[in-house]
């Protein structure tokens, strides 16, 4: 049976797709190696180890446990297609070799291969049922995402078909044919039984063998489109995940990015933040064209849940739309006012990657809009920077470091924000703390306890951070009391700062107000540089991230420890010993910058089962998956206008446990906490405390 035509028409349609696919893939890497300039080629160890994880391993797609079902569709499916791809090249390579078979490995792949495509054709069949039946409110409707499950399906069908139909005709034909079918298909169960069925149809050997080439070309001509379909679809997402997932950031997700010589750039009068899409870096480029645009970002947000304009898919999908529409634009190098030079390549020091066309230059000529003109204020401004989106996105796109970039530019180059945030920012650069009370009364809460300021007591075993809530709230001093008493009653010696402290700086720097962050850090890292500090205790999530890990980029590298982990430590020392007390129904509240940012998760839960009575109970969205009290991204100095309040909501999901107490290791959780339940009219029935508070609560007296 002649097959010397496949070589002829598989090198024409190699070299036309791959032509198509090449001119689209050089436009697509043009635009990306325009981005600026980012450092994600280091510590390649590590980023093999998230690709083996997330990437290849598909850790992310199990995490929500109340749509399971959706994880294993999709990671069949995608371990699937990396199963099958020795096959794909297999079938291009029998275009020209017609008997090729793997050597060595045939017997252990032709039997791994049939039971993976029927596995994959049953996964497509899932997903059809979700797309059109079920119908997720996560999942959008969509022509393009049926097409592509279309195109997998008939891969697998078509697959089957070829060998189904090729072999059934060489063992139709008998002789030499035959046997060398039955040898080719020795370790392929289904491809053995479907050859013999159609052996044994009756049908005309030339019939058979005719549609088992045609199942051959329907094969690869699918594999050709789909791959020219990929980067112009959302589908890109096949060829550039498991990049982005290597090429994630490996830092700790608490550290924004430092605006260096912010001092010089603003007395430049430099734009600054994330305006137009050439402020774009070439990583960020990268994670837009990543989008899968499964709604987990979505579906997880609490200011999407609570019926906010922001919604974390939109906001990548309409940047990248905006990338994608001012190509020739960026690639020009076009601000908004006009044309400039052309861009240098920053991406990883590669230059040349393609020459500006005259036709780009000409469409450079209208100038660049902003890219941020695109973007609703609300949806910018209603961002907790709780980082559950990112948490959940299965490619690791990063969507919090994006918004506060707009913040920034908002901030300080169009000096536009919210009016209540704008007078919280101006309390914080004159009086260095949100409420605007005076600096010099920041130490009044320890008056009496005889407690060592770092003046007094410098080189100190530990500093104790208060922060600004700590220091001013008087909901939250009762926070600090209580840990000044577990601190004190184990023996641990530590000094405070007093009326010198000043405020961490998270407010600012979520707010995208950057100078006075580093105004403020740097201030702070003077006093504790000069005070001899090694290792500081906050109860401040946010401070706790701060310090840990923002102060490092301004040079102030200390251990910094929150007080749920110390206490934690305490308590398994035997430092700390309790009496006995009634049974309290306990659920613990996660906070974001405790939690997601740093993974303290476990401590604070340990400390609270130690204490008699204590019965500790998890709601459904705990750990990972915890909801934001909507305190975070300085939204607890701004008013909650539209849809309904974050706080009230995470409060209804606590009051499912029916606790008597309702607890958190944060003091702005604290806050909402405590308001929620307010407004729910329970406070006479349920309780709001910090773990410390509990604790202490329960702590024998010194005999």
């Amino acid at each position: 049976m002649d097959t010397s035509y496949r070589m002829w028409l598989a090198t024409l349609v190699l070299l036309a797709a791959g032509a198509v696919f090449g001119r689209t893939m050089l436009g697509r890497t043009r635009l990306l190696l325009a981005g600026k300039p980012e450092t994600r080629w280091n510590l390649v160890r590590d980023r093999a180890g998230a690709l083996l994880r997330v990437g290849i391993g598909q850790q992310k797609m199990f995490r929500d446990p109340a749509d399971p079902s959706a994880g294993w569709i999709h990671a069949l499916t995608f371990w699937g297609f990396c199963i099958l791809g020795l096959r794909t090249t297999q079938l291009f390579v029998q275009a020209y070799v017609p008997d090729f078979q793997w050597p060595l490995v045939e017997p252990l792949y032709a039997p791994v291969k049939d039971v993976t495509v029927l596995v994959v054709l049953v996964a497509i069949l899932a997903f059809f049922h979700r797309r059109l039946v079920v119908r997720p409110k996560r999942i959008a409707y969509s022509h393009e995402a049926l097409l592509i499950l279309g195109f997998i399906g008939m891969l697998m069908v078509t697959e089957f078909g070829f060998e189904g139909l090729h072999y059934g005709a060489r063992i139709a034909a008998g002789g030499t044919d035959a046997t060398l079918a039955r040898e080719h298909l020795a370790h392929a169960p289904i491809g053995r039984v479907l050859a013999d069925l159609a052996a044994g149809s009756g049908v005309a050997v030339g019939t058979l063998w005719a549609l088992g080439e045609v199942n051959f070309w329907v094969h690869v001509g699918i594999i050709v489109v789909f791959m020219n379909l990929l980067p112009l679809s959302k589908h890109f997402h096949v060829i550039t995940s498991l990049p982005n997932v290597f090429l994630s950031r490996l830092e700790p997700p608490g550290a924004l990015s430092l605006v260096p010589d912010i001092e010089k750039a603003l007395e430049d009068e430099k734009p600054l933040g994330l305006s137009q899409a050439t402020d774009l870096t070439w990583k960020q480029i990268l994670d837009l064209y990543t989008c899968t645009e499964c709604g987990r970002c979505e579906v997880n947000c609490p200011a999407w849940n609570t019926g906010k304009p922001l919604n974390p898919k939109m906001i990548i999908l309409d940047l990248r739309d905006h990338v994608y529409g001012r190509q020739s634009q960026i690639l020009t190098g076009v601000a908004a006012g006009g044309p400039s030079e052309p861009l240098a390549i920053g991406a990883a020091g590669v230059a040349g990657a393609g020459q500006v066309t005259a036709k780009e230059k000409a469409d450079a000529e209208a100038g660049l809009p902003e890219l941020i003109a695109g973007l609703n204020p609300d949806a910018i401004w209603s961002c907790t920077t709780c980082r559950s989106c990112s948490e959940q996105c299965p490619v690791m796109i990063e969507h919090v470091d994006k918004i506060v970039e707009v913040r920034r530019h908002l901030v300080m180059t169009r000096n536009e924000m919210p009016k209540e945030l704008a007078k919280t920012l101006a309390n914080l650069e004159s009086k260095s703390n949100p409420w605007g009370m005076a600096s010099g009364k920041r130490g009044d809460w320890a008056k009496g306890l005889g407690l060592p300021t770092l003046d007094e007591n410098p080189n100190p075993e530990w500093l104790y951070f208060v922060g600004c809530a700590g220091a001013f709230d008087d909901r939250a001093k009762k926070i600090t009391l209580a840990t000044v008493q577990l601190l004190q009653a184990a023996g641990v010696s530590f000094a405070i700062l007093g009326k010198k402290e000043k405020c961490s700086g998270d407010l600012a720097r979520r707010s995208g107000q950057e100078y006075l962050f580093q105004e403020q850090a740097k201030a702070n890292i003077e006093l504790f540089v000069a005070g001899g500090v090694r290792k500081v205790i906050t109860t401040c999530p946010h401070c706790y991230n701060t310090i840990k890990h923002e102060y490092p980029q301004l040079g102030g590298t200390f251990e910094v420890v929150h007080h749920a982990e110390l206490i934690a430590k305490l308590v398994t020392d035997g430092k700390l010993s309790f009496t006995d007390g009634e049974r309290q129904k306990v659920v613990y509240h996660d906070s974001c910058y405790l939690g997601r940012y740093n993974e303290v998760y476990d401590d604070p839960r340990k400390a609270l089962q130690a204490v008699p009575g204590v019965e500790l109970v998890e709601m459904q969205r705990s750990r990972k998956l915890g909801m934001c009290c909507g305190a975070g991204g300085a939204r607890m100095w701004m008013e909650e206008k539209i849809g309904s309040r974050v706080n009230n909501l995470r409060v209804e999901q606590a009051m499912q446990t029916q606790p008597h107490v309702i607890a958190s290791a944060c003091p702005f959780c604290m806050t909402m906490l405590s308001d929620g339940v307010k407004a729910k009219d329970a406070a006479d029935s349920v309780a709001t405390k910090d773990l410390a508070e509990i604790v202490a609560d329960r702590l024998k007296p010194p005999a």
